[in-house]
Parts: structure tokens; sequence; C-alpha cells
């Protein structure tokens, strides 16, 4: 009687639901999953690729077995986008950033794809594009980039975001850098989210489609 009229006081109390369990790790789908992500990614050629699958899994899969599954997931991965691509319009969205970023170097914008593992890494190496840049006599008053990270991301169907920034100190400079690189990014038919603060990344909503020149490995 009591635990009818506590329900219809306070309601009916569930005990908290328990997450489901995450799966067991497998290093083979994860394995696969990671030359996937080169492969879409489009930076990468065959040997890149699999230099990378080793020593990510070196540690974790017997020599044979790495070589074995790893060359699997490259035919895979490559004969599922080369399909893919058959399928694509003429222009797609990584065929505009890359008009997008030919557009800023030509401005004296230094702009990378898939630059550097990480933004702290990125943040200082770009400035040796820059000396380069400087060097060679080409005009360089800011630079744009995306980082690694950024691409795996966007292969994996986020927004990829920018980093930025100006030659010139302080955070006027960088902010024209910033306009400059959104309206290029615009010109060339690419959704921007950007608030104008120094603060926030250039985000960019794209559907990642990146071609590659496909060399297909012997069976």
């Amino acid at each position: 009687m009591f635990g009818a009229l506590w329900k219809r006081i306070f309601g009916k109390t569930n005990a908290p639901e328990q997450e489901p369990a995450l799966p067991p790790y497998d290093p083979l789908a994860a394995l696969r999953d990671q030359v996937w992500r080169d492969v879409a990614g489009g930076f990468h050629d065959d040997d890149a690729i699999l230099t990378a699958a080793h020593d990510t899994f070196v540690e974790e899969l017997p020599g044979p077995t790495l070589r074995r599954e790893a060359s699997a997931a490259l035919r895979q991965a490559l004969a599922e986008h080369n399909a893919a691509e058959m399928a694509w319009p003429d222009m797609t969205d990584c065929d505009r950033l890359d008009a997008a970023f030919a557009a800023l170097e030509a401005e004296g914008v230094i702009a990378r794809q898939n630059f550097t593992c990480c933004g702290s890494c990125g943040a200082i190496e770009i400035w040796d594009e820059i000396e380069e840049a400087i060097g060679e006599g080409r005009p360089a008053e800011g630079y744009a980039f995306f980082h690694m990270q950024d691409t795996e991301a966007a292969v994996e169907g986020e927004a990829l975001y920018l980093n930025y920034g100006a030659c010139a100190a302080g955070e006027a400079a960088a902010l024209d850098i910033g306009r400059r690189i959104a309206a290029q990014l615009d010109a060339h038919d690419l959704a921007v989210d950007w608030d104008g603060s120094w603060s926030m990344r250039i985000q960019v909503v794209l559907d990642w489609k990146k071609r590659r020149t496909l060399r297909m490995l012997e069976a």
C-alpha cells in the first residue's frame, strides 16, 4: 500500500541505467580503420600507408600477420575508394579546398594541408615554410593550415578546422589574414563558420572526397 502511495506522490524511481559495455579492442579492426582513413585522406601513397600501419601496430600484431593484413586492408580500401570516386561529381569540396589554398598561396598566405601531427607542431613548423617562401622571393604575409588530426576528423564526417595567423605581430594583423582566408573559401563555394574572433579556428563544413592517384598492390 505504502509503495503504491509513494509512487503516486513522488513518481516511479528507476535504477540508473548502465552504459553498454564497449566491445573488446580488436587490433585487426583498428588496423583496417587506420588504413581506410589514410586512403580516404588522400595525402599518402601506398608505401607511406603501410609504413604508418607497421609503426602503429608493430607491438600488437605478429610481423607476418601485420604485413599480410595491412596489405590486404590497403588493397580493399583502394578498390573501394576507386569505385566510390567513379560516382563523384566533377568538382568535390576537396577540389574546391585545393583551389582556395592555391589562391591563398598566390596572394601571400602560406597555405598547407595535412600539415604536421598537431596544431602545436604546426604553429612552430609553419614558420619554416614562411622563411622558405621569403627566401625564394615569394610573398608571405600570413598562413593557414590544418593538421593530420584535422584530416582524420574530416574524413570521418566532421568539419575541418583551420589554424591561421599573420607574419606581422598583433591581433589586428591576424584577423585580417583570417578574413582573407574566409573570403577565399567563400569565393570557392565552401561553407565557412567563423565568428571573426582570434580565439576561434576557421571552420569549413565540407564533404570529404579527396581524389588520389591509385596504384593497386599486386596480390
